[in-house]
């Protein structure tokens, strides 16, 4: 992940605090997905919700740190899809290195 700003602004010009999720936060973040990460897409799904909850506050309001799936879910529904959109480039590097290794251990 490249190094995340402190605030982000949508297009709609909402304000997005972020913070790197620490290993503790991943954790709390694996226990909150639950049966999420029985499936083949544990990964995708674990690294969605990593963006998502890098939220910290949405216009000034703090947002907790979800402790369930559900909870992982309204917080993406809060931020919305330009919220998503202006998220996206700060984690999509890694995803990108990670389909490379993968690509490269296949062959």
């Amino acid at each position: 992940m490249s190094v995340l700003p402190h605030e982000v602004t949508t297009a709609e010009g909402r304000r997005l605090a972020l913070k790197e999720i620490d290993p503790g936060d991943m954790l709390d973040l694996i226990e909150a997905a639950g049966s999420a990460m029985n499936g083949a897409s544990a990964t995708s799904w674990l690294s969605y919700a990593q963006m998502i909850c890098s939220v910290t506050a949405i216009d000034g309001v703090p947002v907790q740190m979800p402790a369930s799936k559900e909870e992982v879910k309204e917080l993406a529904r809060r931020i919305g899809n330009d919220g998503v959109a202006v998220l996206h480039p700060f984690f999509m590097e890694d995803e990108d290195a990670e389909r490379e290794l993968v690509l490269s251990a296949k062959n």
